[in-house]
C-alpha cells in the first residue's frame, strides 16, 4: 500500500512539474509569436507611411497692411472644401525674428503655412529679406525641400523678388508653383494709358518693374505661375486698387518659366480685397495647386 502511495506521489509531482514547464513554454512561445507579429505590423505601418506622398506645403503671403484675416478665410475654406490642413503660422517680428505656432507633419494632406509680417507696411526689400528668413527656416528646421506659394498684392511683388534673389542658393526650398493675386508689379497708376501693355510689355515701366524684368532670368525655369487679376467694371480697368495692366505685366517677368497662366475675374467680387474672399478664385487656386 505504501509502495502505491509513493508511486502516486511521484506521479503527482511529475504531473505538476510537467504542467508548469508546459505552461511556461507555451506562454513564452505565445509571447515570442506576439512579439514577432507586432514587429511585422510595425514594419508594415512604417512602410505604409513611407509610401504616403509627402505633401508640398503652400505658403500664404498677405499684402500691404495685411493681417491674419487677409488670407486666413481663404485657407479655412480650402481646409473645408479641399481637405487641406493649416499646419503653421509664421510671424516675422519687426526685428526679423520668427514666431512659429502649430505643428508640421510632412505626411499631412495639403499642408498650409501662413506667413505674417508684424510690420505689415514695410518695403518690398524688407519683405524679401523676411521671406528669405522664413523659407530658410522651413528648409533648415523642417527639412522642407519644395514649396508652393499664394501671394496677394504686395506679397506677390515681394515673393517675385524673393525668387530672383534666392533661386541659385541651396539654403532655400524650391518653389514649384506660385499664385499671384492682384500683384502690382508695375505700380498703382489707375486709368493711366501710359502704363498700358503692349506686345512687348508695359509702355511705361516703373523702377520696380524694370528691376524685376531685368533679373527675370534668375527666376527658376521649372516654376509654374498663375496670375489672378480683378476688374470691378467701373471703367478703370482695375480691381479698385491695382490696374489690370500692372497685375498682368507678370507674363513678361515670368516669360521663361515652365508654365504661365492668367485669369481676370470681374464684378464687385473681384475687387482687390475680395480676391481672397471669392470662392470662384478658391476653386481656381485649388485646381492649379492640387489637380
Amino acid at each position: 500500500m505504501k509502495k502505491w502511495l509513493v508511486i502516486l506521489l511521484v506521479f503527482a509531482v511529475f504531473l505538476i512539474g510537467f504542467s508548469f514547464i508546459y505552461t511556461a513554454t507555451t506562454e513564452h512561445r505565445v509571447s515570442e509569436e506576439k512579439k514577432a507579429t507586432d514587429q511585422v505590423k510595425a514594419k508594415e505601418k512604417k512602410k505604409a507611411k513611407q509610401n504616403i506622398e509627402i505633401g508640398t506645403p503652400t505658403l500664404f503671403v498677405h499684402g500691404y497692411a495685411g493681417t491674419k484675416n487677409s488670407l486666413g478665410s481663404m485657407m479655412s475654406r480650402l481646409e473645408e472644401a479641399d481637405g487641406a490642413h493649416k499646419a503653421l503660422v509664421i510671424t516675422v517680428k519687426k526685428d526679423g525674428t520668427l514666431s512659429i505656432k502649430g505643428k508640421y507633419d510632412k505626411f499631412s494632406r495639403r499642408p498650409l503655412i501662413q506667413v505674417l509680417f508684424e510690420d505689415n507696411k514695410s518695403s518690398m526689400v524688407n519683405q524679401t529679406e523676411w521671406l528669405k528668413t522664413v523659407c530658410a527656416a522651413l528648409k533648415r528646421d523642417y527639412h522642407i525641400a519644395k514649396i508652393n506659394a499664394v501671394a496677394h498684392s504686395m506679397g506677390g511683388v515681394s515673393f517675385t523678388n524673393y525668387l530672383e534673389k534666392t533661386s541659385t542658393q541651396n539654403a532655400y526650398p524650391i518653389t514649384e508653383k506660385l499664385v499671384l493675386m492682384g500683384a502690382p508689379l508695375n505700380g498703382l497708376a489707375i486709368s493711366d494709358s501710359r502704363y498700358e501693355l503692349s506686345e512687348n510689355g508695359p509702355k511705361t515701366e516703373t523702377e520696380r518693374y524694370a528691376n524685376l524684368y531685368k533679373n527675370r532670368e534668375k527666376i527658376p525655369k521649372s516654376i509654374q505661375v498663375y496670375t489672378i487679376a480683378g476688374d470691378v467694371l467701373d471703367g478703370t480697368e482695375s480691381d479698385g486698387s491695382v490696374p489690370l495692366a500692372s497685375a498682368l505685366s507678370a507674363k513678361f517677368i515670368f516669360q521663361n518659366v515652365a508654365s504661365y497662366n492668367e485669369k481676370v475675374f470681374s464684378g464687385k467680387a473681384a475687387s482687390h480685397s475680395n480676391l481672397h474672399e471669392n470662392e470662384e478664385i478658391d476653386q481656381t487656386v485649388s485646381e492649379f495647386l492640387w489637380d
